[in-house]
């Protein structure tokens, strides 16, 4: 009889969580962290140096030939991760996409589009690193900038 209330009284304690990692949609993220040195420095010519996305949830995803606007971003009650609708180009190409975005750590988010996810999982495209998942970049948080570039 004794472990049986022991048991209860264990999981009628509430349990000391770690604290969910949560993406801060206030600030810049970029997929080099030096990036964001250069762009407090230079502005956007920190793109005439480093070969970077740069990534805000206001606006969506810049390098200098690629973009994608963010259309909506979604949250779900007690969810840390983000579901996004945009509208992305290349020279020559548009199209629509949907990402994921997920907290890695403190400072760090994974996004993974839904289209290259797809393409590189049909051998359509080379993964930009075969051992990531297939569509997903790594963005830094920048916590440094005095303002965030729009």
């Amino acid at each position: 009889m004794k472990p049986l209330i022991l048991a209860m009284l264990l999981l009628a304690t509430p349990a000391v969580a770690q604290e969910d990692l949560r993406i801060d949609t206030s600030r810049l993220h970029v997929t080099d962290p030096a990036a964001c040195v250069a762009l407090e420095d230079k502005g956007v010519d920190a793109w005439l140096d480093i070969d970077f996305r740069a990534l805000t949830f206001a606006r969506g995803i810049q390098s200098m030939e690629f973009d994608c606007r963010f259309f909506d971003v979604k949250s779900s009650e007690g969810s840390t991760h983000l579901f996004i609708d945009a509208v992305c180009s290349t020279p020559g190409e548009v199209y629509p996409d949907t990402f994921a975005a997920i907290p890695v750590s403190e400072t760090e988010i994974q996004v993974v589009s839904g289209r290259d996810a797809s393409l590189a999982l049909a051998g359509l495209i080379e993964p930009q690193d075969p051992e990531a998942l297939p569509g997903a970049t790594t963005y830094t948080r920048c916590d440094t900038l005095s303002e965030i570039p729009r």
